[in-house]
């Protein structure tokens, strides 16, 4: 991630063009798969690439602290496509997302430097906003007939 994104010395190029016009197109094509489809788990899906795309260049470590902001972005990045997996019924996006949710807790667990009282609180925030997230879903969602 570091080699692509160039913050930490403040030079203009934040990424290669070719990254930025990659996650463009993927969000462009999710909500033009989204309009023809009308499925609603595909505008999530695209709400996912573009908070990737918005939580790529201030991922490094800033001068004031932690990149607490990318961390938030990227969670519910993957939260949006475990989501967006489950409104759609397509488990492979269900998968991505529950295995993109474990992989920036990790990341978040390894790169933060400081009190782990900062981090368990960080992550204890975002776990109230999961469950919050889950309880609307289980609302929303139509219940099986039995």
């Amino acid at each position: 991630m570091d080699d692509i994104i160039r913050f930490r010395n403040s030079t203009v190029p934040a990424q290669p063009l070719w990254a930025i016009l990659c996650g463009a197109a993927g969000v462009i094509l999710a909500l033009a798969s989204a309009g023809v489809t009308r499925r609603a788990g595909e505008i999530l899906a695209a709400c996912s690439i573009g908070l990737v795309l918005l939580a790529a260049p201030i991922w490094p470590a800033s001068t004031a602290g932690e990149p607490w902001f990318a961390y938030a972005a990227l969670l519910c990045a993957m939260l949006c496509l475990v989501v967006s997996g489950v409104l759609d019924d397509v488990r492979p996006r269900i998968v991505a997302g529950w295995l993109g949710i474990a992989g920036v807790i990790a990341g978040i667990t390894w790169a933060v430097k400081g009190s782990l009282l900062r981090r368990s609180a960080f992550l204890a925030a975002a776990g109230v906003v999961a469950v919050v997230f889950a309880t609307a879903l289980n609302r929303a969602l139509p219940r099986a007939q039995r």
